[in-house]
Formats: structure tokens, sequence, C-alpha cells
């Protein structure tokens, strides 16, 4: 009687920082750091956003703003530039 089974291989650490890292490429493989600068942007603004909830602050409403505009209107720009 033979017994055969099959061994699910899992990706290692550097396979998932690769799958990662492709959310930062552009269609020619380089790396954008646009693309990084501007989810940090959205991860400010979610954080800024949430202390805004929490205190009822009107100025940080304003900072909420800001970090939504840096996080969109950057890459907007660029690929308008790139077009013309």
């Amino acid at each position: 009687m033979t017994h055969s089974s099959s061994i699910e291989t899992q990706p290692n650490s550097s396979e998932h920082g690769k799958e990662l890292a492709e959310i930062f490429q552009e269609d020619n493989g380089k790396y954008s750091t646009m693309r990084a600068m501007s989810l940090i942007a959205l991860i400010a603004a979610i954080v800024f956003g949430a202390m805004t909830i929490t205190s009822d602050d009107a100025d940080g409403r304003y900072i909420t703003i800001a970090f939504l505009v840096a996080a969109f209107a950057p890459k907007a720009v660029q690929r308008f530039a790139e077009r013309a």
C-alpha cells in the first residue's frame, strides 16, 4: 500500500515583499515614488480623519482634507503632464 500526500508550499516572506512592491511599480517596471508618497498621504489622511472624528476639531478637518488632496492630486497632475 502506498501513501502519497501532496505538500502545499507556502510562499516565503520575500515573495510577499515582491507582491507588495508590485503596487509601487509603473507599467515599465520602474518603482514610482509618487505612488509611495500618495499611499503615505492617504494613510495620514485616514489617521487624522479618525482623530478629527473623535475630537470634533475644525482644524483637523482642514488637515485631513489637505492630506486627501496630497494623496490624489499629484498623481492626477503627473498623468496630465505626461500626456501633454
